[in-house]
């Protein structure tokens, strides 16, 4: 019980300072001036300490799965550097929807270097799939200018990925390459995950084109 009450207390204490933004960013300039002793020589290295202030890089935060951090500058519009290989690989393992809308609203000249959709399809990452569509579903005109669904997209997620996918992406945009559309049976044969479910989304899928 006396343990439970410790834990309580310290979580609760934990979030007072984690939500004081003074404090916080001041504990972090403290920890940034602190020696650090290594057991290893080889270990001294510049990498093994960051200021706060110096993190700047997507692709670090990304990597070390620093995403309270990443929150954080974008939610006070501190710079973010983000290199084109990297906007694949955070749309593919970021699951924070609330991140997602973050990125969106103020990164969104950096994300659009990629095709978003794409990325979400491409990556596996339905999550990040149905926020950009959620997106699309309150403003259409995105699809023209931001989110744009290619046709592409829908063709490897007929050959590659699941039927919620797939479904998610004809919603809002058709197939209209009659290539695709005559191959399309071809196409769901070759997915190796889900072939009869694919199949048989497809068929329905053509029936309601006719």
């Amino acid at each position: 019980m006396e343990i439970n009450v410790k834990n309580d207390k310290t979580e609760e204490l934990f979030w007072k300072i984690v939500r004081n933004k003074y404090l916080f960013n001041f504990i972090f300039e403290v920890l940034g001036t602190m020696p650090i002793e290594y057991d290893s020589v080889n270990s001294y290295y510049v990498g093994n300490r960051l200021k706060f202030k110096d993190i700047k890089s997507l692709e670090w935060m990304v990597n070390k799965n620093q995403w309270e951090i990443l929150r954080d500058k974008l939610q006070s519009n501190q710079y973010v550097y983000i290199n084109l290989e990297m906007i694949f690989i955070f749309i593919k393992q970021c699951k924070d929807e609330s991140i997602l809308e973050l990125m969106f609203e103020k990164k969104i000249k950096d994300l659009r270097q990629k095709n978003i959709i794409d990325c979400c399809v491409s990556g596996g990452n339905y999550i990040a799939l149905n926020f950009f569509l959620s997106k699309i579903e309150k403003n259409p005109q995105l699809l023209k200018t931001v989110l744009p669904i290619y046709q592409s997209t829908i063709k490897f997620s007929i050959q590659n990925s699941t039927v919620q996918t797939f479904e998610s992406l004809v919603k809002y945009q058709p197939i209209l390459d009659e290539s695709i559309i005559i191959r399309s049976l071809q196409i769901a044969s070759e997915n190796k995950s889900n072939k009869i479910e694919m199949i048989n989304s497809v068929k329905n899928y053509l029936k309601n084109l006719k």
